[in-house]
């Protein structure tokens, strides 16, 4: 200290002469004030609008199994705390209802593929039988034609050897009764043809129709039978992730109500963070910005997270994060998504900084090589 004063009075003594110096020298505690006010100002232009730093707590994803309807616990495979891995089952329920609701359907459908059959058998009969009496009197009909035109064909030769009617002017065969009567059995005959086929084209429409319906009503039972089904299929619950079990709120036997959460399911390391940044700083942070976290003690690997929720409101920090117990901090809440391979802790409180990204990336890139 004393060989710095004796290097100021040195300076001063050789530029006292000097009138810059010596105004300096003579206002330097002012001088200093001012340059701390510019200084200031200037990180504040710097700076202006961005968080350099808060807090945050990791947490994981949770999912809770649950169903819509009343359910019985058949059997509960897991214990609070355990780890489940892919293809582990975790507990098998049951939902008489839904059992009841298979049953009937599956009478249903077979009741109702049972009348179309017999529908179309009746129908079939029911064609058959006009058919036949078709053909019944088509027969008759065409023998009845073959007598009266063999007659009248025989009538007619047996005339024309007739002297006496040689000269005699012979009828139209329209005008001849026999001829007429042939004729109006062939259109009897035709009507009756007519008339069958029109029956029976009635008929087969109906069947196709009954067909049409039927198949229109069993597809739709099958299709809620698929979906129940699939529905019992989901009573036996099986871990499609790794997962680390958290609550287990039944026993076996138990009956629980709708929506009830059987068991809550978490993964082993965090997968996100919750941070929460102070009402009083303005800050600048936008959804899919980069973000680095790193334990509170920050003597853990940090890794890169990414921001993907911003709340619109004003929320109560977490009480671990006041800093008098009587005195509530409130702020906006961050939620950051982080990757699975961490090392921070389910519930432990981290740090969220946005500074040294580029340069954090660079030592990641560098350590995967």
């Amino acid at each position: 200290m004393n060989k710095l004063e004796d290097l100021l009075d040195n300076f001063w003594n050789t530029h006292k002469n000097n009138a810059g110096v010596a105004y300096v020298y003579t206002h330097k505690l002012s001088l200093a004030w001012i340059a701390c006010v510019i200084i200031a100002i200037i990180l504040g232009f710097v700076y202006q609008g961005k968080m350099v730093m808060f807090r945050g707590i990791a947490e994981s994803s949770e999912t809770i199994i649950s169903l819509p309807s009343p359910t019985e616990i058949v059997k509960v495979y897991v214990v609070p705390g355990q780890e489940v891995k892919v293809g582990d089952t975790i507990v098998v329920l049951n939902r008489p209802d839904l059992t009841l609701r298979v049953a009937e359907l599956t009478r249903e459908l077979d009741a109702l593929e049972g009348r179309s059959n017999l529908s179309s058998a009746e129908i079939d009969q029911k064609v058959a039988e006009v058919k036949a009496n078709l053909e019944t009197r088509r027969l008759a009909l065409s023998a009845e034609i073959r007598n009266l035109e063999a007659e009248y064909e025989s009538n007619k030769a047996i005339s024309a050897k007739l002297k006496s009617l040689s000269n005699s002017k012979s009828k139209a065969d329209g005008n001849d009764a026999m001829a007429m009567r042939i004729k109006s059995l062939k259109n009897e005959l035709a009507v009756a043809t007519k008339s069958a086929n029109e029956q029976i084209a009635l008929l087969r429409g109906s069947s196709r129709l009954q067909k049409t319906s039927g198949k229109t009503e069993a597809a739709n039972i099958r299709k809620e039978l698929a979906e129940l089904r699939k529905q019992q299929h989901e009573l036996t619950q099986i871990a499609k992730e790794n997962w680390v079990v958290g609550d287990v709120n039944v026993r076996d036997g138990e009956k629980v109500s709708s929506f009830a959460p059987i068991v809550t399911l978490a993964h082993k390391a965090p997968t996100l963070v919750r941070g929460y940044i102070n009402e009083q700083i303005y800050q600048n942070m936008d959804i899919g910005e980069a973000v680095k976290v790193t334990t509170l003690a920050r003597n853990g690997k940090a890794v890169i997270g990414e921001v993907v929720g911003l709340s619109s409101r004003i929320v109560a920090f977490p009480t671990r994060m006041w800093k008098l117990p009587e005195m509530p901090v409130y702020g906006r809440e961050v939620t950051i998504k982080i990757p699975e391979e961490n090392s921070f802790l389910l519930g432990e409180m981290v740090v969220i900084s946005e500074t040294s990204i580029r340069n954090l990336k660079k030592q990641q890139e560098k350590a995967k090589k």
